[in-house]
């Protein structure tokens, strides 16, 4: 008898034990912080001590999941990508069991996290379709969260970021979102997105702000228009900055796109500790980016660098294009031609610059020294010595149908940086009408200019009707970009219609 007791004393101490609970302790509160600065290591230590210590606490598994989807996210390699699919499955198959607690907030959310998670990696590894049914199966998961618990705070993170999700969608994969149900816009997400920034600030989750942060100057940085909105952002996250590689790289995007490429520079050079840090290569590539838009040189051995460590997909045809300019700049056509033979044969053709270098790479063209010193000069901020090198030229100047787009788009560019919006409209006006059939990139994005200085103007009409043109031209360069911009331009003027 005494036996029988203590059998089923032991057993019902274990599957107490066993039962599977959430509990956002503190120590996976700093394992989350540790993971989301790239401390892999010092994550994984706290994630299995909790392991120890509570043997049912199924956060830990969420967490995990972070670990892999960043480390396949950074190093874009095949191998990380299929471990993080299976590593998934098997958590979700933990995490859905009946013996998880259906009471607490965490268990719909923790699966509609990891879902999302893998969905983005599927993203980068041109999995479209699998990733559109897994975003479906993570936005009906967090709709019946809100609906269960809707003071639950961590379900608007997930909520706002699906919102922008689906509002970015390219158009030619509309029919995916129409089908699932789902509906959600940028500005929407946004709004959501900063309104939970705004409040976590003193919660258990404040924790979470970096993530936050990290979207939201990603979107700022794809979509956004208000200046305003992209300062308060780099205010933010500079603190954040010194210490997470992830905001460091987000950082210097939303300064280099607002041409405060010397403030980019400035938190590049920082000091920061990268001992146990997992190697984040994009950051010698943004470095090298914003070195070469002063016209520094010295920028090629960041691009070097960067591609003698990264192992991934993207940017590195980009990175030999750059290197290609820099050779082209001091003069040396022969090692010009030698990097853009590496860009044929080296990295893939999935995002907009990469795509951009390729094209370069196929043409039998020099660049026009003169406009490629502009542009980079341009996209750097430094707006007066862009005008310079390209002040009284004529189209005449330019010979190339290429060239002459471009001359027109840059001083419509130059111009409203400068604040001669009048006369910028006035360019991209003639560029949109001498451009509207070509390939370059140079009409489309004059169109959705157009739209966003009469959006300003308060026009709504005349703004809606260059954002649909723009969205008209087909085949041209950094197509889905500037089409999400521009789908991005109509919804705002929806919004502040309603």
């Amino acid at each position: 008898m005494k036996r029988v007791f203590i059998a089923s004393f032991v057993f019902f101490l274990f599957t107490f034990q066993a039962r599977a609970y959430y509990d956002f302790d503190s120590k996976l509160q700093q394992a989350y912080t540790n993971i989301i600065r790239l401390r892999f290591a010092e994550g994984k230590s706290l994630l299995e001590k909790e392991h120890i210590e509570k043997p049912g606490n199924h956060l830990t598994l969420l967490f995990e999941n972070y670990i892999d989807f960043l480390t396949g996210f950074i190093t874009e390699e095949e191998n990380d990508f299929v471990a993080l699919k299976k590593k998934s499955a098997q958590r979700m198959k933990i995490i859905s069991k009946d013996k998880d607690d259906p009471s607490s907030p965490f268990h719909l959310y923790v699966q509609a996290e990891i879902i999302i998670q893998e969905a983005m990696l599927k993203v980068k590894f041109k999995e479209q379709v699998s990733a559109a049914t897994d975003i479906r199966k993570a936005y009906r998961l967090i709709e019946k969260n809100e609906a269960i618990f809707p003071t639950f705070i961590l379900n608007k993170k997930l909520v706002g970021f699906l919102h922008v999700l689906v509002g970015a969608v390219p158009k030619e994969y509309h029919w995916l979102v129409e089908m699932a149900g789902m509906d959600g816009t940028v500005p929407q997400g946004t709004s959501e997105l900063m309104d939970l920034y705004d409040h976590i600030e003193g919660t258990e989750f404040s924790c979470y702000r970096d993530e936050l942060l990290f979207y939201l100057g990603n979107i700022h940085n794809s979509f956004a228009k208000n200046e305003a909105h992209g300062e308060k952002i780099l205010e933010r996250m500079l603190p954040a900055a010194q210490q997470s590689p992830l905001i460091r790289y987000c950082y210097a995007n939303v300064a280099m796109k607002m041409g405060k490429n010397e403030d980019a520079l400035e938190v590049l050079n920082q000091p920061i500790s990268v001992e146990g840090v997992f190697p984040f290569n994009f950051l010698s590539y943004k470095e090298g980016l914003a070195r070469l838009r002063k016209l520094d040189f010295s920028g090629e051995q960041d691009f070097r660098t960067f591609i003698s460590r990264f192992k991934g997909k993207n940017y590195i045809k980009a990175a030999w294009q750059k290197i290609a300019w820099i050779a082209f700049l001091k003069g040396d056509i022969r090692q010009y031609h030698e990097c853009m033979f590496k860009v044929r044969d080296s990295g893939t053709q999935l995002v907009d610059e990469d795509k951009e270098a390729m094209t370069e790479s196929a043409g039998n063209e020099l660049p026009n020294a003169l406009l490629l010193r502009s542009r980079l000069l341009f996209d750097g901020g430094y707006y007066r010595e862009s005008l310079a090198e390209i002040a009284g030229k004529s189209l005449d100047s330019f010979p190339l149908y290429r060239d002459q787009l471009e001359l027109t788009y840059r001083f419509g560019r130059i111009m409203q940086k400068l604040r001669q919006v009048d006369k910028a409209m006035e360019y991209y006006m003639q560029t949109l009408k001498n451009g509207a059939g070509s390939r370059y990139y140079f009409a489309a994005n004059s169109a959705l200019l157009l739209g966003m200085i009469y959006e300003e103007r308060n026009e709504p009409e005349k703004a809606k009707a260059y954002f649909e043109q723009c969205l008209s031209l087909d085949n041209h360069e950094y197509q889905n970009s500037i089409d999400q911009k521009a789908q991005a331009g109509l919804d705002r003027l929806k919004d502040a219609a309603e």
